[in-house]
Order: C-alpha cells, then sequence, then structure tokens
C-alpha cells in the first residue's frame, strides 16, 4: 500500500507522476509538471503544469487545497482520481493554441479585455507587461479563453514578449481591448438593487421602499476583472450620466466596483474606513484591489482619489476666499481714495 506524502513537495511529485499516467492515454504527448506559480496579486503556490505537444496553453492546477484535503478529509487515491477529472474537464474545454495561432491575433483580440491591480506588490511583475497607471492601479490586458462557468476560468496576462510576438504596441492593445469590451465582453453599470434582485428573486419581492439608486455596481458580463471597466475611455462619460453628476468609486474587488452618489455631505474618510476594514476580513487577497476611494468629477471628468478630490477643493475654496478678499479691499481702497460729488439740493434750493 502506497505511504502518503508528507510533505507538500513529496505530495507535488506524486501526483505528477500518477496524473502523467491517467492523463497520456486520453491525451497523447501530454507532459505533466511541477511548477511554482507566483501570481499578480499574491497568493503564490505550487502547482501542477499541463503541456500538450500541439499546442502554447498550458492549464496549471492549484495542489494547495488537494494537500489539505489529503491531510483532513480524503485519502490520498481519492484525492488523485479528483485531480484526474478536473484536467480532464480543462483539457477538453481549452481551446488549443498553436504555434500558428500566436500570429492569428485577430481572433485572440475577441478575448482581450482590461484589468486593474494595485501598483504596490506588483512592482517587479509590472516590468514585464505593457501597461497604463490610473492613480495607484495600473491597467494591464488579459486574454479570456472561455467564460468563466466553464471548468474553471482559462486566461493569460500580455506580457512584452507576447505583444512583441503578436507585432503589436501598447496603444493597439488598448484600443482593441477598448473595442472588445464594447462589442464582444461588455460591462455594465446598474443599480445594487436590481442586481441584488437578479441574483435572489425573494429580494426582490421583498416589500420595500422603493430604492433611491445612489449606489450602483459595475462590472462586466463574465463577473470576473470586471473593475477593469474603469480604465475604459466611454466609462467616465456613461457613469457621470447614470449618476446624474459626481460620485465616488469603492473598489469592492478586482472584480466589482461600486459607485456612490457624492451629495455633498459624505467623508470620504469613513468609506475609505470602511473599504480598508472589508478588504482586510472579507476580500482573499489575489482579488483585492486598493484600500483607496476614487471620485469622478462630473464637470471636469477627472478621475482621481477622493483625498485628491477634497484637496482641489479646498484649494478652490481658498482661491475663491483669497480673490473675494481681495476684491473687497479693493473696493474699499477705490472708495477711500474716490472724490467726494457734491450734493444737489432739490428744486428751488441754493448750490451750497
Amino acid at each position: 500500500m502506497r505511504t502518503e506524502p508528507v510533505t507538500m513537495n513529496d505530495f507535488a511529485d506524486a501526483v505528477r507522476n500518477d496524473l502523467q499516467e491517467n492523463l497520456e492515454g486520453i491525451f497523447p504527448g501530454i507532459t505533466v509538471s511541477v511548477q511554482q506559480v507566483d501570481k499578480i496579486q499574491g497568493g503564490s503556490y505550487l502547482g501542477l503544469r499541463i503541456d500538450r505537444e500541439d499546442g502554447l496553453a498550458s492549464p496549471v492546477l492549484n495542489l494547495e487545497q488537494p494537500f489539505e484535503d489529503m491531510k483532513t478529509v480524503r485519502p490520498y487515491e481519492r484525492v488523485v482520481s479528483d485531480i484526474t477529472r478536473q484536467a480532464e474537464a480543462i483539457l477538453r474545454d481549452m481551446p488549443q493554441i498553436t504555434l500558428k495561432d500566436v500570429n492569428e491575433y485577430d481572433r485572440l483580440k475577441e478575448g482581450l479585455i482590461m484589468q486593474v491591480i494595485p501598483v504596490k506588490g506588483n512592482e517587479e511583475r509590472l516590468a514585464d507587461m505593457p501597461h497604463r497607471q490610473m492613480e495607484d492601479m495600473a491597467v494591464v490586458y488579459r486574454v479570456m479563453m472561455n467564460a468563466p462557468q466553464h471548468s474553471g476560468e482559462m486566461s493569460f496576462l500580455v506580457t512584452n514578449s507576447i505583444m512583441q510576438g503578436y507585432g503589436i504596441t501598447p496603444e493597439q492593445l488598448y484600443a482593441d481591448a477598448s473595442f472588445n469590451m464594447s462589442q464582444n465582453i461588455q460591462y455594465s453599470i446598474r443599480p445594487l438593487f436590481n442586481v441584488l434582485a437578479d441574483m435572489n428573486p425573494v429580494f426582490a419581492a421583498d416589500p420595500m421602499p422603493e430604492p433611491d439608486n445612489t449606489l450602483f455596481v459595475c462590472t462586466n458580463e463574465m463577473g470576473v476583472y470586471g473593475a477593469g471597466a474603469v480604465a475604459h475611455p466611454e466609462f467616465m462619460e456613461e457613469a457621470c450620466k447614470k449618476m446624474q453628476g459626481n460620485f465616488f468609486v469603492l473598489p469592492s474587488s478586482i472584480h466589482e466596483v461600486l459607485l456612490l452618489k457624492d451629495d455633498g455631505h459624505t467623508d470620504y474618510h469613513a468609506l475609505q474606513d470602511m473599504v480598508t476594514a472589508i478588504n482586510a476580513t472579507e476580500v482573499q487577497p489575489k482579488d483585492r484591489l486598493t484600500d483607496n476611494v476614487y471620485h469622478v468629477d462630473a464637470v471636469e471628468r477627472v478621475f482621481e482619489t477622493a483625498k485628491h478630490f477634497n484637496e482641489r477643493q479646498m484649494e478652490k475654496d481658498m482661491s475663491r476666499g483669497s480673490v473675494l478678499k481681495d476684491l473687497a479691499a479693493g473696493r474699499q481702497k477705490a472708495q477711500e481714495h474716490a472724490p467726494r460729488q457734491r450734493s444737489v439740493p432739490e428744486r428751488g434750493g441754493a448750490v451750497l
């Protein structure tokens, strides 16, 4: 009887050997290898990479949870059986990208979207990827290869080497991702009440006061990496119309953001404290965006942190106060130096 591996490295080696044997009869030319995966959002893990001899797209299976399952609830043989079924489903559903297809950028760009990630903590990875900076977030480019509902999400980030292999520029990537997010993988800005009602019909049927629609959800139709919509060139225009003026952007996760109408009385510090607390307790590190709250000025069409917006408003108020003070002082000075006018008496009187 096989002795169950004790360490993660031993577990990975054992599963690699068994998975290779289980798959090569179904998918000829398959190669399974152990790989350390460094995620762009942290949460690195040890996984199994599966390569097909005719393809460039290689799924990687995370071994962290299976290892925990083996130690607590399932014997090794059950765990390997589960991993094998998962790998078979992914390999059957996964579209193949061959060396020929790499040059067929027009086909692959139909899955191209923009994703926003925090700059802090991702500096090294960003050096190897085309990106744009948006306050303390970076806009990167991801190619979605399937709908996430089917055997998990399959996608890849566009690196500098991939971009150069396609023979395209960062400007073209941005333009193509923008077009695709308007046509194929569309984003939406909807009242939170409507989103919750779609998720749970009981919520919609509950006798509640009519929602005031001050809070909106912005994401894409897939529900993954939807926060990237804020980088779309038409986002600001569309959102300003829906929100009917200034609004705050609360980074719920890399998958969606919340839009809150700015009524002129909201303290952004309270919003930032709320976002920070939720990130620390409710959002997994790999899905976190930032702790900052952002603001959109509907008049000047400026996307900035709420802190920067507040500072700009204070500068404007100080400047306005200074101008008014100068005008008042100038008027008083003019009055003091103005020549006195002789009074004119009523008709019949004498001029003094």
